[in-house]
Order: structure tokens, then sequence, then C-alpha cells
């Protein structure tokens, strides 16, 4: 039997397959977060194909943390009514398949795929200690909607360069109080945000964390300090890590990485060892450059308890079935072209490569060719 196929069980919460869909951003909600038709046709076409545990987009905690103009929020009750119709389909329609909101602040905007594509006016530097708690209190109050949403887990957006992140790299903290300094200060917000989630949602519902294992840059965290990170989120209350890495720039990034990953694929896989080492037998799962059925059941073989993708499952929503119940185990197809990155900043989420009309578009914009003589 394939490892991708078996269940695993996260706290309370039972995966029915290894798969993850990692949070991706939509783009598709209205001004105010508001949860629109788009992103319950996006959900329900991921509930069928298959993923274990779907993961949504970014989803932000407070008004000035939102960076991307049609992300979801959830900082208000009037958003929960929405979010509760994707629970509703994921449930309904995806044969056992669980689901988690990932909660989200940009901080200072312009890391990550937002690109400052809304800036935040948030400071880290100036941010008076009032407004920090204001700002984790937050976050526990959005895990409470979420769980009245009918969502089965909390994820926590804490890679890429938003809050979270910024908090934790001395790239980003360059705070001389509590709030920076050493490892054990930077991470101070990080926990107080767990321990936020924990007082407002209870013991029972599992806690997801996004975090790199390098941010990439001079100057950054790498993995070691990352793993010993990830070691004290698990300790506070955190379920699962997942893996991922990057602070800015991150197609030009991601690109480089998977040309140096080559057939491995998983670009951040070398950091399991580590954060195995440190996390004991806890949850671990992995994102980024993961395509292929041989690698993902590899991964599972050597650390990893879940598998985490994005971008493949942008183009092939069905993927995880076709992998698991089908003859047909060819690669995923997405090529990490990143035009769908790109794309994100500004616009609502697809696989542009691969769209029926992009194709047309192209088609009817290239030069009309002369008939030949005769």
């Amino acid at each position: 039997m394939l490892i991708c196929s078996t269940p695993y069980a996260i706290r309370s919460m039972t995966t029915k397959n290894r798969f993850i869909r990692s949070a991706t951003m939509e783009n598709m909600a209205d001004h105010e977060g508001v949860v629109r038709e788009a992103i319950y046709r996006l959900y329900y076409d991921l509930a069928l194909g298959g993923t274990g545990l779907i993961i949504t987009g970014a989803t932000a905690v407070e008004k000035m943390g939102c960076v991307w103009k049609g992300q979801a929020a959830i900082w208000d009750d009037r958003h929960i009514e929405g979010l509760s119709k994707v629970a509703a389909i994921i449930h309904r329609f995806g044969a056992g398949a669980k689901c988690a909101v990932q909660l989200h602040h940009g901080g200072a905007a312009g890391y990550g795929y937002s690109y400052g594509s809304k800036g935040t006016g948030y400071s880290l530097k100036d941010a008076a200690e009032s407004e920090i708690f204001k700002t984790t209190e937050a976050f526990g109050q959005a895990a409470a909607r979420v769980q009245s949403a009918g969502f089965d887990a909390i994820a926590v957006h804490g890679a890429h360069g938003y809050l979270p992140s910024q908090f934790l790299s001395p790239l980003t903290n360059n705070r001389s109080d509590r709030w920076g300094g050493s490892l054990e200060n930077r991470l101070r917000f990080s926990l107080e945000v767990v321990r936020s989630i924990r007082q407002h949602i209870g013991s029972e519902m599992p806690i997801l964390w996004k975090i790199n294992c390098d941010d990439y840059l001079d100057g950054g965290m790498g993995v070691e300090a990352y793993a010993d990170a990830a070691a004290e989120l698990s300790e506070a209350g955190v379920d699962l890590i997942e893996i991922s890495g990057g602070m800015k720039d991150q197609i030009q990034l991601r690109a480089r990485l998977k040309r140096q990953a080559g057939d491995g694929e998983a670009y951040f896989g070398h950091a399991v060892a580590e954060f195995r080492k440190r996390l004991g037998d806890k949850p671990l799962a992995v994102t980024g450059g993961i395509r292929s059925l041989s690698v993902m059941e590899g991964l599972l073989k050597n650390g990893l308890t879940h598998v985490g993708m994005s971008r493949p499952l942008i183009s092939e929503p069905d993927l995880p079935n076709r992998l698991l119940k089908t003859r047909d185990r060819r690669t995923a197809r997405c090529i990490s072209c990143n035009k769908c990155l790109v794309r994100i900043a500004s616009d609502s989420l697809k696989c542009v490569e691969f769209d029926a009309m992009e194709a047309i578009l192209r088609q009817i914009g290239e030069p009309v060719q002369a008939d030949p003589e005769p």
C-alpha cells in the first residue's frame, strides 16, 4: 500500500491520506474580505480532487494586516457565514477531507507573494506592546470564528516574511526590547499567537504552523535556528509544522531552488532531518517543488508525515485522486512556470499555463500568418 494513501491522526483530527493542499492565496474575496462564489467553486473542485487536508489561502485577522485587495478575512463575525459554506462544501463533497483556515497578518508589506500590492502601514519597529498584544488577541479571536464556522483545524502563516516571520527573523526584527534581539525574544510574538489561539479554541482543535527553514538572505536565519523555533512552537501547542522557506523575491528564489533540486524536486527537503531531530515524532510536512509520486513516497519514508502541494493543485485539483485511485501516475503537469504566483499579486488565482481561455487569447494575439503563395 502507498504511504500517501494511509490515514494519519493530528490531535483530534484524522486526515484520510497524506496530502495537504498548502494554503494558497485565492484573491477572490470582495473588498471587505467576504467570500464570494468563485471561492466556493475553487474548494468544491479541491474537495472532489481527493486531498486529505485542505488549507484555505491566507485569511486576514486584522484589517490593517490585509495585503491583497481580494484577500478573504476573518476579523469580524460577518465573515463567518461565507467561510462556513467553504467548510460545508469540503465536508460534503470531500469524501472525508478535513479543512483548515490559514490565519494571516501581512505586517510590513512587500514580502512573500504580495509584492507590496496593498500597503498595511504596519511598523514592527514602532509597534507599542499594547498594539502587539492587540494583534495576538486578533489571531485568537479569528481562530474562534474559524472554529464556529465548522473547520477542523487552525493554520497560521508563520513564514515568507509576513508578520510572525518578520518578528522571528533578525533581517526584519530590529527591536531592542523583549520582542527583539535574541531568538527567544524574536520568537515571543509567535508563542503569544499560539497561546491566544489555544485560549480561544480549547485543547482539542489542531493548530498547524507554516515556518521557513531558511530565509535565503544574508543575515537571515538558517535550518538549525528554524528547527529550534519549530520545537518551541510544538511544545507550546502547535500540532503540525509545515516547512517552507524564503522571505523576498519568492518567484526568483523558487525557480533557482527548483533548478538546484533537479530530480529530487523537494527543494526544502534538506531541512527535514534537522526538523525531525528537534520535533521527535510530531507531525511534519514539507511544501515546495514536489511533483511525482515516487518523491512523495520517499519523503514519507524519510521522516515526513504529510506532503504539501500548492501549484500542482492549482493546475490539477484532482491530482491526489489520479495518483491514488487510477493507473495514471504521471508526474503532475505543473511545470513551475510561476505565472500563477505573478498573477495573485493583483488578480484571482488560476493556472495560467493550462487555462483554455489563456491559450485561446495567446493564439489570437499572435500575428496572422499569410496564406502561402500558390
